[in-house]
């Protein structure tokens, strides 16, 4: 019995893993975790903790999937025979952060998200698939001591062995890699043929490199003004802290130096960065700056990148090789090794929270990532989201401003079009073409912007009326003549253009409305002899394209440049001097109460590329409603008081930022059944209501119907933040119980951008 009894003590001592269960996350949409049982074998090996990676069986049949551990536990709710044995552990150690990994379980509470999904989206797409975190290894090829003591000519009747040795040779102290065999026009089979003759070796070498390598040119830093240079004060005393800094500067005032030289001090404390961008388009042109400043590996993470690339890119960062990160909305959940500031350029920008899946806001996830870790945010913008001015004036952020243009450039002078009574062609008025050519003779750029990309967004027939609608969307289908397509810019759905009516068969089609690509054409027939560059997402599609086409706006002193959005965010054309927004209206009467808002950022966005060096720049606002207090404040006073005009009748009205918001969207093939679900949800929230508590709807949104799906929506309000998430994980739990044998899909939105 003591020899037995000895033995039991031993195995249990031996247990890496004590516990016998793990609760496990999947990818699916679904708020459980799931338990299984740790065999044996693995808790003898291994210590099995949250954030590692395990294969388990799940669903019918032999199906397996990747599952992310959350926790191990000593018992389970269910039956032990019930619970199935993990299949295998797929790492050493957890492969997210203990930091990573507490911020994903609080953005999951936070949005009221499956919890699976939210830990995988904070992985690339290789490790959700269960591959090793390992940068891939490449072949290298090194000479032996035969092969230093064997002259090349002695394979002359080899040439392509004859041909690599020389190379070797040439390269013995360093080998030669991959990249150089292919620039030398070298084959493997050659290098296979000397290893045989003992002449070189073969070496597997990890493949590390920066996602985008450049030439560094160390630039001379320019000389800051006295608000560049206090506001850097001001951010480097915050930085071994956790604050939130709004730098609040004008288009033109020099916001990036700031960031360069907050950057330049961290790099010294061998620190690193997150810079976030709100869109891919802006990544090169921010690469290029950085690398002109600073000798160190920046990397790139967006969604171009393949799943080899990101996870390379992944894992320089965790084995902090890459000190500075630049990267869109995901990169917030990057795993870093020594990460001290988090940089959130254009925060106002709505790229950063994500509107479908996983619905989170990168910006706020920033935010809690760093008073998890204890460091500054620095957000920056010329025109500031409304909440992140009501913290601000509420004290909870640093507010720095800047309101000097860098240098001797002034703010460019904003004019309105009266719009009313006049003759338009295509799309301009007399006056602003007028203006343009005058432009263009003194040898200065024009920037004309139209939020609409296409040729026109309607295409309909002169006899019958008959329109060309989307067939799963309750939208038109916009004209793109030059592909000669009808695209539905809503579910990517497409159709070649037509030229006969459907309904009637008459070949007088025209089209209604003017989109970016009609307008390019336009303006190549009304000035000839000057080049029409065109800046939108159909223009920019192939990788470089947007490269490609602001080198053609630096090489030509007189041009037009022709875009949507993509032209207001970050860009400097030093040579524009006028800029034309053709349709300054769009927002002034949204359904949308943060339409102004929106269209007040546009604007002043889009404004702020004219006169960035010395040439005043001057900016013309097409209107049909000059006389409007938003556009006559905007002109005349600037976005800063617009914006405290709108804070207080947000507060006014009850609406965020002072109320916190969710929205709770439901869908289906059967317009009814949203309607009707979330109806049945409202009565079941009625008795949970507290009275500060506001609930509206369930009403349809603007587009019923988009990709086939029925939308209805149900909206909640309240200005205590925790009782409203009460509520809502109460509706959570209600609607997987009530969608589980039916096809309504329901997703919650937590701080909505779009309310309709």
């Amino acid at each position: 019995m003591l020899i037995n009894q000895g033995i039991s003590l031993y195995m249990v001592d031996a247990l890496l893993t004590q516990d016998p269960y793990v609760k496990v996350a999947l990818n699916v949409p679904l708020r459980a975790t799931y338990d299984y049982k740790i065999p044996k074998a693995l808790a003898y090996r291994h210590h099995i903790r949250p954030g590692m990676r395990v294969k388990v069986p799940f669903g019918k049949g032999d199906r397996h999937s990747i599952g992310l551990v959350i926790e191990t536990c000593s018992n389970s709710d269910y039956d032990d025979a019930q619970i199935k044995p993990i299949t295998a552990l797929l790492d050493e150690s957890p492969i997210l952060s203990k930091e990573l990994f507490d911020l994903c379980a609080w953005a999951a509470r936070y949005y009221h998200h499956p919890v699976g999904e939210v830990f995988f989206h904070a992985l690339p797409t290789s490790l959700r698939k269960g591959e090793r975190p390992e940068f891939r290894t490449e072949t290298w090829w090194f000479l032996t001591a035969e092969g230093k003591a064997t002259t090349a000519e002695s394979l002359k009747n080899a040439k392509q062995q004859k041909a690599f040795l020389e190379a070797a040779q040439q390269h013995e102290e360093h080998g030669l890699s991959p990249h150089l065999l292919t620039v030398l026009e070298l084959t493997t089979a050659a290098a296979k043929g000397l290893e045989k003759k003992g002449l070189v070796r073969s070496e597997q070498r990890n493949f590390i490199k920066s996602v985008e390598t450049h030439a560094h040119q160390k630039q001379v830093p320019p000389t800051l003004n006295l608000e560049q240079a206090a506001a850097t004060k001001t951010i480097l005393a915050m930085r071994n802290e956790f604050g939130v800094a709004l730098l609040d500067g004008i288009t033109g005032s020099g916001k990036t130096e700031v960031f360069l030289r907050v950057i330049d001090a961290l790099l010294k404390e061998d620190k690193q960065v997150l810079v976030m961008v709100p869109e891919i388009g802006l990544t090169p042109q921010t690469l290029r700056r950085f690398e002109n400043r600073f000798n160190t590996d920046i990397v790139l993470m967006h969604s171009n990148m393949t799943d080899r690339e990101r996870l390379d890119a992944w894992l320089m960062i965790e084995q902090g090789e890459a000190k500075i990160i630049i990267g869109t909305r995901s990169s917030v959940f990057i795993p870093t090794a020594n990460l001290g500031l988090i940089i959130i350029d254009e925060e106002h920008d709505a790229s950063y929270k994500q509107h479908e899946g996983f619905r989170y806001h990168a910006r706020d996830l920033a935010i809690k990532r760093a008073h998890t870790q204890n460091i500054p945010v620095l957000l920056a913008s010329a025109t500031p989201s409304y909440e992140s001015l009501a913290n601000a004036l509420q004290k909870r952020y640093l507010w720095l401003k800047l309101r000097q243009r860098a240098g001797d450039a002034e703010l460019p002078q904003m004019e309105r079009v009266d719009l009313r009574g006049q003759s338009l062609k295509q799309g301009f008025s007399e006056n602003t073409l007028e203006r343009m050519r005058q432009t263009l003779e003194r040898k200065e750029q024009v920037l004309v912007f139209l939020n609409r990309r296409g040729y026109a967004p309607t295409l309909m027939c002169h006899q019958c009326g008959w329109i060309a609608a989307c067939d799963h969307c309750d939208v038109n289908l916009t004209v793109h003549k030059r592909a000669n397509k009808l695209h539905c810019h809503h579910c990517d759905s497409h159709k070649a253009l037509l030229h006969t009516c459907p309904e009637c068969h008459s070949t007088e089609l025209f089209t209604v409305g003017e989109g970016t690509e009609q307008v390019e054409g336009v303006l190549n027939q009304l000035f000839q002899h000057t080049p029409v560059l065109r800046i939108d997402r159909d223009s920019t599609q192939r990788k470089s394209a947007l490269t490609q086409i602001t080198q053609k706006i630096h090489e030509h002193d007189q041009a037009i440049l022709v875009g949507t959005q993509m032209l207001a965010k970050g860009h400097h054309f030093p040579n524009v001097t006028l800029v034309v927004i053709m349709d300054a209206d769009v927002g002034l009467f949204s359904s949308d109460f943060r339409g102004m808002e929106r269209t007040a950022q546009l604007i002043t966005q889009v404004a702020g590329r004219a006169g960035r060096s010395s040439k005043r720049g001057h900016v013309l606002l097409q209107t049909y409603h000059p006389d409007h207090t938003a556009i006559q404040c905007l002109c005349q006073q600037g976005y800063e008081a617009l914006a405290m005009d709108g804070l207080r009748e947000r507060q006014q009205l009850s609406l965020p930022p002072f109320y916190h918001q969710v929205i709770i969207r439901a869908e289906s093939q059967r317009e009814q059944y949203a309607m009707e679900l979330l109806m049945a949800l409202r009565q079941a929230l009625s008795i949970h209501l507290s009275e500060d508590m506001q609930i509206v709807g369930p009403y349809a949104a603007i587009i019923v119907r988009k990709a086939g799906q029925h939308r209805a929506l149900l909206n909640l309000k309240s200005p205590q933040r925790g009782n409203l998430h009460s509520l809502i994980a109460y509706a959570s739990n209600w609607l997987e119980l009530n969608t589980k044998n039916n096809r309504i899909r329901f997703a919650i939105d937590v701080d909505p951008l779009e309310t309709f």
